[in-house]
């Protein structure tokens, strides 16, 4: 039997064919086995060989993961192949945006969080999707995202390249546009990580997934203190040991961190402090050390100033008094000494925190 789009009836006997979905090219049915909606589509191959794209397909069909929607079934029903995956609710990330406004950045790092799951997996297990988009990415009732579009030909296609397309859909859902020649200045970390991960140069796979998670489940040490007011000394303190320890690791490898300030810093719900790995955005002006060289010493002098926005609630400013500050007061005065060699040194800082954070 040849079916054709739109026409009623059965394809390979079980999949009863209903009503168009999307633009057409898809079906939506019933399987009448399994007693389940599924989305059915003609499988072609713009090379012609149909026999290579349903081993790929099937090959597919073997992959499972949570945030995928997934191929269920590759039939063959007169010489032409189709193929049959499971029915999601939701509306596309294209829709979603068109249809109302760009996502918040939180929500666009939880789709980057589940779509980089999807698509780690898949490269592990040898599979390239090929066709990151933001009409293939489904945000479902729940909250979730799912990536739908597997099992479909695709020729020549790299790893790298789905990551590069995801960076892209991730610029569309914040920005409501493709990045084209002149993607979103990189005016926070997120934005950051997206123009990096469309550069030659991606920041590693493992770099991008945490700092996605981060950005998806915390809050900034900016938006912390912007809306509950600043952090007893303790606290800050405590906040100050955490990126500390961080620039201690970075500083140990011969490298420097170059954008510390309150925006890089993220809050977890049990109230710890992480610093989020470069790239990140050029710090304002506040929180720039005033050698203009980057280095330790101006990681430390940028250290000093995101304390002081902790503690006092607003940037450092020539003259600026400490009326919050308590023990910690002469602490950050020497970090935002003039000179570098004024500043204590890591070991010495860790010293006089850990006594504030005693007191």
């Amino acid at each position: 039997m040849r079916v054709a789009m739109g026409e009623t009836g059965k394809l390979a006997g079980r999949y009863r064919l209903l009503n168009p979905l999307g633009g057409g090219e898809s079906l939506l049915a019933f399987d009448e086995v399994e007693h389940r909606d599924v989305v059915v589509r003609r499988l072609r191959a713009p090379d012609g060989d149909l026999d290579a794209a349903v081993v790929a397909a099937r090959r597919v069909a073997r992959f499972v993961h949570p945030s995928i929607v997934p191929v269920l079934d590759v039939p063959v029903e007169g010489g032409e192949p189709w193929l049959v995956t499971a029915f999601a609710e939701g509306a596309s990330l294209e829709q979603t945006v068109r249809g109302r406004r760009p996502l918040p950045v939180r929500q666009a790092a939880r789709v980057g969080v589940y779509v980089l799951s999807a698509l780690t997996a898949a490269h592990a297990a040898g599979i390239v999707h090929g066709r990151v988009r933001p009409g293939n990415v489904l945000l479902s009732p729940t909250g979730r995202a799912l990536l739908t579009g597997f099992g479909l030909p695709v020729t020549g296609m790299r790893p790298d390249a789905d990551l590069w397309s995801l960076a892209a859909t991730l610029h569309f859902a914040v920005e409501g546009r493709p990045p084209g020649q002149a993607p979103a200045e990189a005016t926070d970390p997120f934005r950051a990580l997206i123009r990096a991960m469309l550069t030659p140069d991606s920041p590693p796979v493992d770099t991008v997934a945490w700092t996605l998670q981060r950005l998806a489940l915390d809050r900034s040490l900016e938006r912390v203190v912007a809306t509950e007011g600043p952090l007893s000394p303790v606290r800050t303190a405590a906040v100050g040991l955490s990126l500390l320890d961080r620039l201690t690791a970075w500083h140990g490898r011969g490298a420097h961190h170059g954008g510390v300030q309150p925006g890089s810093v993220l809050i977890d719900a049990e109230g710890r402090a992480a610093l989020i790995p470069p790239p990140v955005p050029v710090p304002p002006p506040a929180y720039r050390p005033p050698e203009g060289v980057p280095g330790p010493a101006a990681d430390l002098w940028a250290l000093g100033a995101t304390l002081f926005l902790a503690v006092e609630g607003r940037p450092p400013a020539p003259g600026a008094s400490l009326l919050r500050a308590g023990p910690l007061a002469p602490y950050l005065v020497a970090l935002l000494a003039g000179p570098p060699a004024e500043r204590p040194t890591p070991a010495a800082l860790r010293r006089q925190l850990l006594v504030v954070l005693a007191s």
